[in-house]
């Protein structure tokens, strides 16, 4: 297959993968290379399908992975060439090499997050050819800067199902991720809508007091990130926490229900990533976020009065 791309398939391949844990830190942290190249403009929608061909062709062939590392950055460099050759696209030879590591360093990621040594132990192999021909903190730091548990949790889950990105990518029309399947946005619409529903009783007060669970001005805001969550598959930063008076174990299963009945599409680890940026309550309780998410604390519906609630 070409391992450059035509326009359309660069606008069709971030329209299907904009909610894949790969491609967000791709792109996050390749878009600078793309923009700094006077010529070959190598973008992170290339980067990204680069990085399943050859991610993929290990997964396939683990016999011969091997033979596969002693040869693969210099493989890459000369099947982009040929290809830049063939479809007019000029390059430097300094920008060529630059998208190459940037591809093979993808990869290496890809294998540290599979958690197998069969994969694991071939990355200090490939991480030296990446040094021999292009500046590693160029290359290793903007993509270690975005990269999260997501990430890990996306390979892993993506090894366990042995369906194959490079085995969607020959028409724009074919472009889809075997795990994640992108939600349109009437899907989005009707999750929003499913969500601040859901939401909605923490604008009230405790059971049998007058506390009020947060500020008006709070829930809005925390509603904002929700949505924001939604639309972009990406937690928004949140420079002062938000505080509520629910417990804690109360919050972490509500959010669990939002991720269970409406937002299942976004991906558990996010709705997680979601809890510890967004509210103060679980700054300090991170762990116990992550081991008990799905814990259902005594009571819940009847404190709540959510019978109707699944």
């Amino acid at each position: 297959m070409k391992r450059l791309l035509t326009t359309e398939n660069k606008r069709s391949i971030k329209e299907a993968f904009k909610g894949n844990a790969v491609f967000r830190v791709i792109d996050a942290g390749y878009k600078e290379q793309e923009n700094r190249m006077e010529t070959l403009h190598f973008s992170p929608e290339e980067v990204f399908i680069n990085c399943f061909v050859g991610f993929d062709k290990m997964l396939k062939n683990r016999e011969e992975i091997s033979g596969m590392v002693v040869r693969m950055w210099y493989d890459t460099n000369c099947e982009l060439r040929d290809d830049a050759s063939e479809m007019s696209r000029d390059f430097q030879k300094e920008e060529l090499e630059t998208a190459t590591s940037c591809i093979v360093y993808s990869i290496i990621a890809c294998m540290m997050a599979s958690d197998e040594w069969e994969l694991i132990r071939h990355t200090d192999s490939l991480m030296s050819q990446i040094a021999e021909h292009s500046d590693p903190d160029s290359i290793f730091l903007p993509f270690d800067m975005n990269i999260g548990s997501d990430f890990v949790v996306y390979i892993q889950k993506y090894i366990s199902t042995g369906k194959y990105i490079s085995d969607r990518i020959e028409s724009p029309k074919s472009y889809a991720d075997p795990i994640n399947h992108l939600a349109t946005p009437l899907d989005r619409t009707k999750t929003k809508e499913g969500v601040r529903k859901r939401l909605e009783f923490m604008k009230g007060v405790l059971p049998d007091s007058e506390t009020r669970i947060m500020a008006l001005a709070d829930f809005n805001k925390m509603i904002e990130a929700v949505e924001y969550l939604i639309e972009n598959d990406v937690v928004k930063k949140q420079e002062t926490k938000i505080p509520t008076k629910l417990p804690i174990a109360h919050l972490r299963y509500t959010f669990y229900l939002v991720f269970k009945n409406e937002g299942h599409f976004i991906g558990r680890t996010l709705w997680q990533d979601f809890l510890c940026e967004t509210f103060l309550q679980m700054q300090n309780n991170k762990n116990s976020l992550y081991k008990h998410f799905s814990d259902k604390p005594n009571g819940y519906n009847n404190y709540y009065g959510l019978r109707k609630k699944k």
